[in-house]
Order: structure tokens, then sequence, then C-alpha cells
């Protein structure tokens, strides 16, 4: 484009020698023209984008090497480690019972044995009803819920219009004069999705992509407390979903740049 400018110039400047005082007008307005088409041209935008992630509730079940694992080190702190005080407790308990020399003071006392409290803990554990893993919300496939896949990250998605266009991103804006990049971000995440508590990563970004010709850098955040309304002059609808889940919304090069710093866990 430089070099386009350049011939342009060039060959005005030289039209301007030949013909001096005509048709300088003329030449006036093919500059303004030129100026003016030339701007027409987007130009490159810098955005800020927000990766916010939803930490699991519980663990991950165990596969089947995993659980063997388990099983062998289970094994091996039960064989090797010390007995903890309970036991020993119950090992006197049970030698004293034995001995025919008991103070009859002592056996006259109602005390509470080891043996007591197992009898105690065997019942407090029978009224316990584990909650279930898979909550309504996973039965709905409600993906608006955060009360669903507990037991994996879950990740904000935003329908934003991007050219003309709804597309399912993370929540972007475009970086203003002053601003750092991380103040950017931030303004996206409370102009798009309202009161959401987040804790950011540090100030740098974790990664940019490059869409010919914007730039486009993604800061990762950490989900904390809050519900997401949507400001319908920026994104039309919201959703939580699994790292899995991003490739039934986003577009191909999109996701392409997104996974490479969401880990697959």
């Amino acid at each position: 484009m430089a070099l386009r400018q350049w011939q342009i110039i060039t060959s005005l400047c030289s039209f301007l020698r030949r013909n001096k005082n005509k048709e300088i007008i003329l030449c006036v307005s093919s500059i303004r023209h030129f100026s003016s088409s030339n701007s027409c041209h987007h130009l490159r935008q810098l955005y800020s984008a927000v990766c916010v992630e939803r930490h699991p509730i519980i663990g991950a079940e165990k596969n089947k090497l995993e659980q063997r694992f388990a099983d062998l080190m289970a094994q091996l702190e039960l064989e090797k480690s010390f007995l903890s005080d309970h036991e020993v407790r119950l090992i006197k308990e049970k030698q004293a019972a034995l001995t025919e020399n008991e103070n009859k003071e002592e056996t006259n006392k109602e005390t509470e044995t080891a043996l007591d409290l197992e009898d105690k803990w065997e019942a407090e554990l029978k009224l316990f009803t584990p909650a279930p893993r898979e909550t309504e919300a996973d039965y709905k496939n409600d993906r608006h819920s955060l009360e669903r896949k507990l037991d994996k990250s879950l990740y904000l998605l935003v329908k934003q219009n991007i050219e003309g266009k709804d597309h399912w991103i993370l929540p972007q804006t475009t970086w203003r004069n002053g601003e750092t990049m991380r103040q950017t971000a931030e303004r996206a995440l409370s102009s798009i999705c309202g009161d959401v508590k987040v804790t950011f990563l540090g100030n740098a970004p974790c990664a940019f992509a490059k869409f010919d010709p914007d730039k486009i850098f993604f800061f990762k955040a950490w989900y904390r407390e809050g519900q997401v309304i949507p400001n319908k002059d920026f994104a039309k609808d919201y959703l939580w979903v699994t790292r899995t889940e991003l490739s039934e919304y986003c577009f191909g090069g999109y996701h392409k740049q997104i996974k490479k710093f969401i880990p697959p866990l």
C-alpha cells in the first residue's frame, strides 16, 4: 500500500511540473479522492478477551489405572503405617478386659469405650446420604447453569455480533487509548456480563491471536461468584461449557486458537 501511495504522489508531482498552474484543482481533488477511498479500508483494531473459568467443584472419577494405583497405595498405607490413637486405645481396652485384676471402682464407672465410639460413628454413617454427582442441570443439559459438570472446568462464552454476524466467543471489547490491555479486559467483562466477580491471573495476557488485520489479547480469570446478566447491547446470550463443548459453538479458526491455552483437564 505504501509503494502504491508513493507512485501516485510521484506521478502527481510530475504532472504539476509539466502543467504548473494548469488543472491544479483537478490534482487536489484527485489527492482527496485517493485519501478518502484509502480511509474506507478496515483499520487494525486491538481487542482484549477474557477466558473465565469455573473450577471443578468435586473430584473427577478415577479411570481403571488410577483406581488400581489408589488401591495399591491404600494397601501399602495399611501395611506400613503406624497405629492411630483410636486403634492404640482399642487394643489397650481389649487387653484390660482380659485381665483379672481390674479395679472394681473402674469397672463400675460408665465410660465410653473405643468400641462404643465405633458403634456411634457407624450409626452416623448410616444416616448420611452423599449428594449425587449429577445435578438437575445435568439432566436438563442447562448450559446457562453453573450447577452442571461439577467434576470439570466450565468456560464462559457469549454471543456477540462481529462484523454483522453473531459468533460465540469469549467476552471481548476494543482497546481504548490510555487503557492497559488488562483494563480493557476488565471493562469487557463488566460491560458485557454484568456484576460477575472474578480473579484475573496477572496483568499480562496468556495468549494472543491475529485475525487480519485485528489482534486479540486473551486474559485468564477464575470465577468467584455472581450471576451472568448479558448486556443486550453487546451480547445476546451466554453459556457455560466444558472444553470439549467449545467446538460446538466456536468457529474453526477461533476454536483452534483458544484451545491452545485451555488445558485438556
